[in-house]
């Protein structure tokens, strides 16, 4: 489920998550289609405007933005595991 998935679950607009997290519609935006990292301190505020744990932000986020780096984390963790 990407980051727009999880907003539009809990019934946030992208102006009223901008507006939560302190950045523009544009750059949610383009957080959300994976084609602008988030500022460590942005992705914060917004794990936190959603409910989720950071790691739970970040899969979400990578979902979309790097779906191979997702896998390989994912592999590792199995690997350790």
């Amino acid at each position: 489920m990407s980051l727009e998935d999880v907003r539009k679950t809990q019934g946030l607009t992208a102006a009223a998550m901008a507006t939560r997290v302190g950045i523009t519609v544009r750059e949610l935006l383009a957080i959300e289609r994976g084609q602008q990292y988030p500022r460590l301190c942005v992705a914060q505020k917004w794990a936190n405007a959603l409910g989720l744990s950071f790691e739970e932000f970040s899969r979400h986020f990578y979902e979309k933005a790097d779906p191979a780096q997702l896998l390989q984390c994912d592999l590792e963790n199995q690997q350790e595991g």
